[in-house]
């Protein structure tokens, strides 16, 4: 560090500091940065609670501490004598300091009820999946309450968003255009209130994730998906299972989680139980249906299709299940049904490769097959418009956002049997198959293709779905993990 640096750093030291004082101490004085540090680290040996400990790390690093890092502050200061106290914080803090990209980074307190951590949404353009209820929820919260915040670059603390994250989280569409804009140099240093993920975090923010989750004294509350990567390990790759696992380690000393289904909330129910061995209880566990809402752009009317379309939406990943719906259509083909089947959904470069050469070999054959990648919002809401019914038979699910859009389009649904998606099929308008029985899959859709009778009695029965939307949905959430 150069001599033109130190005056600066100081001086965001001298700040950060300052800005946690009242919390810390009775008394606020005037005093020089190296006064007020030894204050403060006085003060916390004298109350070492986590929280305190946490607190101060955090200031004098200018990033959050990993857990790690926590204790070997604690350690350091119930060894040290009063005189070398502020050095034992500065070494307790140093992995952490040396991670902070800025010397000059600044802070301030969150003054919300809540800290909401929307960092995939605000620096990604995808919206499928998590990143649908993320957007659809957080945008109805209270911005005096609810804090929308990302990761500083480094991934060492908390940033309030710039106005091009924050359109690409409230204000999403698929045609927004965004530009990006440098970040701010102020960490957000929440104090007593409750750290929200709505999003499943990146791997690098997990080890200062779980800390604040089991020291800074804060309430972390958090939407349950799915345990899916562990509990159906091989349905997804190593590296996902891997970070799911270390996921799970916030998870264990958070305050709340709500599942999006019953199901879900059992997954994490299921955690709890194996936590007693480690003395600890884990979250409480709330469920929460996400609400049945159709997709947010709406289309005109379309004239009368040539063929029946018969439509399956979602991620192409084995446990959709694109292979078994395109082996029972294949069956009803060779029969001499004539409709046709589009696939929506993108994934991973082996499977959509794996599923585009079995299209092109049915295609061969004459039938009428496609697959649509990245499909913009308006061929979406066309697609529901105009199927006959949507085709959903996943291995597993968390939820099955497809099957409540086609439902509240008017859609029916064929779904599988078990699990979340049989839950929203209580309402109406789906039949059950066994996911793994691909003549099952073939003849439900035979069924709801030539039986008006039963197609009309499904479409009947979406009517009669729930009118709660989004809003309800963010409230009753709200209400889950902030105020009970």
């Amino acid at each position: 560090m150069n001599g033109r640096d130190v005056t600066p750093s100081l001086e965001a030291l001298h700040q950060r500091l300052g800005v946690i004082a009242p919390v810390l101490l009775d008394e606020v004085p005037d005093a020089s940065v190296g006064e007020l540090l030894a204050l403060l680290a006085d003060a916390v040996a004298a109350r070492l609670t986590p929280a305190n400990v946490w607190l101060l790390a955090t200031a004098i690093a200018g990033g959050y501490p990993t857990a790690a890092e926590v204790d070997a502050v604690r350690r350091g200061l119930e060894l040290a004598s009063p005189t070398t106290r502020s050095g034992a914080c500065l070494a307790g803090v140093a992995v952490t300091a040396a991670a902070v990209r800025s010397a000059t980074v600044t802070a301030e307190l969150v003054d919300a009820s809540a800290l909401v951590d929307v960092d995939f949404c605000a620096r990604n353009r995808h919206n499928t999946g998590i990143q649908r209820v993320v957007r659809n929820t957080v945008k109805h919260w209270n911005p005096d309450v609810a804090l929308l915040a990302s990761w500083s670059d480094d991934g060492t603390g908390y940033r309030r968003l710039t106005a091009a994250q924050r359109r690409l989280v409230v204000d999403w569409s698929s045609t927004l255009e965004v530009a990006a804009e440098p970040e701010s140099d102020v960490l957000l240093i929440p104090v007593g209130i409750t750290v929200l993920l709505p999003e499943v975090p990146a791997h690098r923010y997990i080890d200062r994730l779980v800390a604040i989750a089991q020291h800074s004294g804060n309430r972390m509350g958090l939407i349950g998906y799915d345990a899916i990567p562990l509990v159906s390990a091989d349905f997804v790759s190593e590296d996902e299972s891997d970070r799911f696992a270390h996921y799970l380690t916030i998870v264990k000393h958070s305050s709340v989680v709500s599942g999006i289904s019953e199901t879900t909330a059992d997954e994490f129910r299921s955690f709890n139980s194996a936590l007693a061995a480690q003395g600890l209880e884990g979250p409480r566990v709330e469920s929460l249906l996400l609400p049945t809402v159709g997709p947010a752009t709406t289309v005109p009317a379309s004239q009368p299709r040539e063929l029946p379309l018969v439509l399956m939406v979602g991620s192409v990943e084995p446990r959709k299940n694109q292979l078994g719906v395109l082996a029972a259509a294949t069956s009803l083909w060779q029969k001499g049904l004539t409709f046709e089947l589009f696939i929506i959904g993108s994934g991973g470069a082996v499977q959509v490769e794996e599923l585009d050469t079995a299209i092109q070999s049915a295609r061969r054959q004459g039938w009428a097959v496609s697959h649509g990648k990245g499909v913009p919002d308006d061929v979406l809401a066309a697609a529901y418009r105009d199927a006959r019914v949507l085709v959903f038979p996943s291995l597993q699910e968390g939820y099955g956002l497809p099957v409540a859009e086609a439902l509240a389009s008017g859609i029916p649904v064929i779904t599988s049997r078990y699990g979340s998606t049989a839950e929203i099929a209580t309402f109406g308008g789906c039949i059950l198959v066994d996911p793994r029985d691909d003549d099952d899959i073939a003849r439900a859709i035979e069924e709801v293709l030539v039986d008006d009778a039963l197609h009309a009695r499904l479409v009947a029965e979406t009517s009669k779905l729930s009118s709660a939307g989004w809003p309800d949905y963010a409230a009753a959430l709200w209400t889950q993990l902030v105020t009970t």
